[in-house]
């Protein structure tokens, strides 16, 4: 199959490829003549495909270095085959990183302020929800039903209900979470969105030295709320992301990702008012913390990671 697919991008034949992935979506890292690319095939719709390449050579028309899909011979932006798209994409300039700096952090976010006032000022669109997304429903583990958020907090409410330890503490984190959502949802559909790449993070990034030189992965691009994106991201990098480089603490890494993002697009008067309810609901209901917090209850370990929760949505 790949041979046969790349015969379509390039008249030299293969010098040789890897399978990196082959569940859900595949993903082959393929040599041509010396140069390295990736390919990368799955089930999605052709609309939305093509939505995505448009998106991918606007923000790369407007400077940002994201990695476009190549041309076919015959100057397509892609291949059908065995019910799969494909694209192609050249792999970029820079560096993978095992590790980040506040710099870097701050580069991040740059980048993501520039995406989201590029989808902001040209109305692009996806046409559909992203990983990060609320209040979807869950009817379906689709991107834009997906609710992660909200599938943490029945994860951990199930859990404290069997257990019945703490059945106080249960009652309290329910209301907090609920009435903090529930101001959420109230003024959701009025804050701005568009499209996003769905995913800024190191993983999918090359580096020459603090700068990012190469943006990949589109996977779960789609349309997200821009404010509920970038305090996520900004939580991501500041408590969860293993591997940080530097002696700033999580609370000045997060506060210098929103400083770096807002100077390339300055939050609404609306996003600044629910950004303390994001907080409040996207840091204790992480799905890492989550799982390690009902690891800590099922051995009767517990008590810290509740009144931790608790205080966090009381922040």
């Amino acid at each position: 199959m790949i041979s046969e697919v790349m015969g379509k991008f390039a008249e030299e034949p293969l010098t040789n490829y890897e399978i990196l992935r082959d569940k859900e979506r595949l993903v082959a890292k393929v040599v041509v003549n010396g140069v390295t690319f990736y390919l990368k095939g799955e089930k999605i719709e052709k609309p939305f495909l093509e939505r995505l390449i448009a998106f991918i050579h606007e923000a790369s028309r407007s400077g940002l270095p994201y990695i476009g899909p190549e041309k076919t011979l015959d100057g397509a932006d892609y291949v059908e085959h065995e019910g799969l798209l494909f694209i192609l994409e050249r792999k970029g300039e820079g560096a993978e990183v095992e590790g980040i700096n506040l710099r870097q952090i701050e580069e991040i976010a740059c980048l993501m302020g520039k995406e989201h006032a590029l989808s902001l000022s040209r109305e692009l669109r996806l046409g559909r929800g992203t990983s990060w997304g609320m209040f979807g429903g869950n009817a379906t583990d689709a991107l834009g039903d997906y609710d992660e958020n909200e599938l943490c907090f029945l994860d951990l409410t199930r859990v404290l209900e069997e257990n019945g330890s703490f059945l106080e503490e249960l009652y309290l984190i329910r209301s907090l979470y609920e009435s903090r959502r529930a101001a959420l949802e109230q003024v959701w559909d009025d804050l701005p969105i568009g499209a996003t790449q769905g995913d800024l993070a190191p993983y999918n990034m090359l580096f020459n030295g603090n700068r990012i030189s190469a943006v990949y992965d589109y996977d779960i691009a789609g349309d997200e709320r821009f404010v509920n994106f970038s305090v996520a991201s900004a939580i991501y990098l500041a408590w969860h992301y293993d591997g940080f480089k530097g002696e700033e603490s999580e609370e000045e890494r997060y506060e210098a990702f929103l400083a770096a993002y807002t100077r390339e697009r300055p939050f609404t008067e609306l996003e600044l008012q629910v950004i303390p309810d994001l907080i409040a609901v996207i840091r204790p209901f992480r799905y890492d913390r989550v799982e390690n917090g009902i690891e800590q209850i099922k051995q009767g370990k517990g008590k810290q990671f509740i009144e931790e929760t608790i205080s966090l949505l009381q922040s």
